[in-house]
């Protein structure tokens, strides 16, 4: 049976390194069976939903939800206790069955969640559409229905994969989901900011299976899409939310699970598919074609594939899975690959204790059948304070007035909390430098508008304070910002 999962983690730019790192990981199921679980596929996203700088896990849940053969139901949102040991859930709603992701969308500092599902049995606006977006209250236990137009262009079976970026560089997330089956296909949305959103693209026909995400491919600052859908499954955006076709000579087909990283640190984000086969491929801007980077991954038995830094040395480990277990494998500065770890099932990623290494978390069937939600923390080591940019890290070229994730790993001694500052600069590692946040919980994640500016030679500088002690760091390489001009 396929496995569901998500994730948001990035790397910062270090170089390769030949030595594999001893990754080691321990079990927790405290609070995580809060509800009973059906079978089949979910998404679960990882992200501080309720500010307290602690990341928590969110779903909609899977076949059972709502409350088919199964306590699950709605949106549901686990709550760590700071050391990821034990958690807590909170949740509304009277729907799910599919998909989900986090963001601001309406630019308030407060997360909020999209999803797409396959039962919207909601008797009211809260759940009665394929696709909606909600506005959280920051404590992840309120949501507020903010998805006038959603699911009006065609969808009638139904939605699965969603993901949030911003299509047109206005400053507002947008969405993207995909349909599951046949043959709704996939629909991009414009957020215009009021709670309406306006399609601004839709593929129809043809099978699909499930998943969507964002990612720049071809590093000229505008998201691009890659889907699991018959007949296309990479797709250029051309910065206002309208996609032509990106294959290229890469033919994916539909059955496919994949994931989005910039994995030769190149500033561009590549992709890592799951087809039977595991394989990576970057897009080659010099020729404009796909190329891979694939030695030594395994071929056959592949259900599943995700791309994170797991050791933390600034390179990007392929994470895969089949039914049994979850491999952890790293390239060398030739980018072949070796296992360099493995454990029973798997995975979304994060941070979950702030001991400054990625943890992970699965939905998954167990001898029982049904599936369970289970966390394999990282055995820390000694943590200190510290903190790794992660997003930008280098070599990226962004759009000024755009929406962006910034992301960091922060690493913080047990029983300290912490809280972070970032600074920009146009002008070079030395600033002068400008303030984009302080003192923002230590969530991994801040959402930042993209100042319009016209330099190759962007920084950001991270500031990670805990009350006795702070550290900085900044992306070791530069990033580009250019103004669109309209």
């Amino acid at each position: 049976m396929t496995r569901a999962v998500a994730l948001a983690v990035a790397a910062i730019l270090i170089g390769k390194s030949s030595i594999a790192q001893n990754l080691s990981y321990t079990l927790v199921t405290s609070g995580l069976d809060a509800v009973t679980f059906e079978i089949g596929l979910t998404e679960l996203e990882a992200g501080d939903v309720d500010r307290d700088g602690r990341i928590d896990l969110v779903t909609i849940g899977d076949h059972g939800s709502p409350r088919v053969n199964a306590t699950e139901a709605g949106i549901m949102v686990w709550k760590s206790n700071g050391a990821g040991t034990d958690w807590s859930l909170v949740k509304q709603g009277d729907f799910g069955y599919g998909g989900v992701a986090l963001g601001d969308v309406n630019n308030d500092g407060i997360m909020d969640i999209g999803y797409a599902m396959h039962h919207n049995y909601g008797s009211n606006d809260f759940g009665d559409q394929l696709i909606e977006a909600a506005l959280g209250d920051g404590s992840g236990a309120s949501w507020l229905p903010y998805d006038d137009g959603l699911a009006r262009s065609g969808e009638t079976y139904g939605m699965f994969g969603i993901d949030f970026a911003d299509v047109n560089h206005d400053g507002l997330l947008d969405l993207a989901s995909n349909s599951f089956g046949c043959c709704n296909g996939f629909h991009v949305y414009k957020n215009n900011g009021d709670g309406t959103w306006t399609q601004t693209f839709a593929k129809h026909g043809g099978n699909s299976n499930q998943w969507c995400k964002f990612g720049d491919f071809n590093n000229d600052g505008y998201p691009d899409l890659i889907v699991a859908l018959e007949g296309g499954q990479l797709w250029s955006n051309d910065g206002t939310g309208t996609f032509t076709p990106m294959q290229r000579g890469l033919a994916l087909g539909f059955n496919i699970w994949f994931d989005v990283a910039d994995v030769n640190n190149d500033g561009a984000a590549d992709i890592g598919v799951a087809s039977g086969d595991a394989a990576v491929y970057f897009f080659d801007t010099a020729t404009s074609t796909w190329q891979s980077i694939s030695t030594g991954l395994p071929t056959g038995g592949v259900q599943g594939i995700r791309l994170a830094d797991m050791d933390m040395d600034g390179s990007t480990e392929v994470v895969i899975w089949s039914s049994r277990s979850i491999s952890i494998y790293k390239a060398d500065s030739n980018f072949h690959w070796s296992q360099i770890a493995s454990l029973a099932i798997a995975v979304t990623i994060g941070d979950f204790d702030h001991d400054g290494f990625n943890d992970i978390a699965y939905l998954a069937s167990t001898s029982s059948g049904d599936n369970k939600l289970r966390v394999y923390l990282h055995v820390p080591d000694n943590p200190r304070l510290k903190i790794i940019p992660t997003f930008p890290k280098g070599g990226e070229h962004l759009i000024g007035g755009s929406a962006q994730f910034v992301q960091w790993i922060g690493s913080v001694p047990a029983a300290d909390s912490a809280t972070v500052t970032i600074d920009f600069s146009a002008a070079g590692p030395s600033g002068p430098w400008t303030s984009i946040v302080t003192d923002t919980p230590n969530a991994n994640l801040y959402q930042w508008t993209v100042p319009n500016v016209n330099s190759s030679n962007c920084y950001l500088r991270y500031r990670i304070k805990t009350p006795t002690a702070s550290r900085s760091s900044r992306n070791r390489l530069p990033f580009s910002v250019s103004m669109e001009l309209n």
